[in-house]
């Protein structure tokens, strides 16, 4: 099974509430050759009719680059959901008309779909919550030994004040599979704030002391089996409106 990366993604369109947990769900779509036309068109009708914005059942929609799911679509759902909340939805009817509207209108043109992992997002690992919105993400997605020690997440404790310093902003999610982390930084100004060098390492070190970083890049190389990284483009045309 390929790997199960996301997003951060999640990170575009879900509402933090305070003292509740902030849940997505994911599905990577693998459109046939010569399809992509008649998928777009047929998930933006479904989309349109199905997925309101601001309901429940509300998707949005990425085109990937890079890593495992290289040129899919990513679809996420239950945006936004506590866990409290998800002990309601399986509760809730299953709305056949959707669920047949996609079967028959958008599944012809797809050749594979995978997913379906829980990400949560993790404040004490963030300096952006989940309502700062961009249409542009960057997601690195690090796999970890099971389980790494204090030390590691120690360090990445600290990230946060070095990202606000380097004036990058990133939200951090854990899987509900692997044991994996997600650093989905937002580009709020498009994929040219790429193009400015790197303030992270002095940012890191005016906090923290000369040798910091290299030495906590080194603690946390311990634990990290691999990284991948994903560039993430909403699609606001097949999103819900």
């Amino acid at each position: 099974m390929k790997k199960l990366f996301i997003l951060s993604i999640f990170c575009l369109l879900t509402t933090m509430v305070f003292g509740q947990a902030n849940t997505a769900n994911f599905q990577y779509y693998k459109v046939k050759p010569g399809h992509r036309g008649a998928f777009n068109e047929a998930l933006k009708n479904h989309t349109t009719k199905f997925r309101k914005a601001g309901t429940a059942t509300e998707w949005a929609i990425f085109n990937l680059v890079g890593g495992s799911h290289h040129g899919e679509v990513m679809s996420l759902y239950n945006i936004g959901t506590s866990w409290a909340k998800r002990d309601e939805l399986g509760a809730t009817p299953t709305n056949t008309e959707a669920a047949d509207d996609f079967y028959l209108k958008v599944s012809p043109h797809i050749e594979s779909v995978t997913g379906g992992e829980i990400i949560s997002y993790q404040a004490d690992y963030s300096n952006s919550n989940p309502s700062e919105r961009s249409a542009k993400i960057r997601s690195s997605i690090l796999t970890l030994k099971y389980a790494p020690a204090t030390e590691f997440w120690d360090v990445i404790k600290r990230l946060p004040k070095a990202w606000d310093k380097a004036g990058i902003k990133i939200a951090t999610y854990q899987t509900s599979g692997a044991a994996r982390l997600i650093f989905s930084r937002r580009f709020p100004n498009g994929w040219k704030e790429m193009d400015e060098p790197s303030k992270l390492k002095a940012s890191y070190e005016e906090i923290y002391g000369k040798g910091s970083y290299d030495r906590d890049i080194a603690i946390m190389r311990n634990y990290i089996v691999e990284n991948e990284s994903v560039y993430m483009t909403l699609q606001p045309d097949l999103s819900s409106k």
